[in-house]
């Protein structure tokens, strides 16, 4: 059933209504867990819902992007070269934003996203210096 419904699912990450490319991001972490074959159809769209202005898309974006570093040695080389300084740059523009209240939390922006890029950027920096070393400016602040 998941490889009838992946193609679906991929358009569907593409789409212009945030909360269903939300949605689609979270089935698609359903499906990539239950066929892992899937994850190289999921990589591309993933990696474009890392630009994502919608927080709760770009957080589903991240989780998903970290689901495919777990079951793909070829998405995780494929983030290490293509995402790594799009989500130290989202990192430090949330670590340095001014005072949202729709996503505020005792003073910090977004506490979630910080907690879910920190763990991708964390697999994605494990055996790689240079990844290690365009992650430590933001992680010194």
């Amino acid at each position: 059933m998941a490889r009838d419904l992946a193609p679906d699912v991929e358009r569907l990450l593409q789409f212009r209504d945030p909360n269903i490319r939300k949605k689609a991001a979270l089935c698609s972490i359903r499906i990539i867990k239950k066929v892992p074959d899937l994850a190289e159809n999921f990589m591309h769209p993933a990696s474009s819902l890392l630009k994502e202005k919608h927080h709760g898309v770009l957080i589903t974006g991240v989780q998903l992007c970290t689901d495919l570093c777990k079951v793909s040695s070829e998405a995780l080389e494929y983030f290490r070269e293509n995402c790594i300084v799009g989500l130290v740059k989202t990192l430090r523009d949330i670590a340095n934003s001014p005072y949202s209240p729709e996503y505020d939390i005792a003073g910090i922006t977004d506490p979630f996203l910080h907690v879910r890029l920190l763990k991708l950027l964390r697999i994605l920096g494990q055996g790689d210096a240079d990844a290690s070393d365009c992650m430590t400016d933001i992680l010194a602040q």
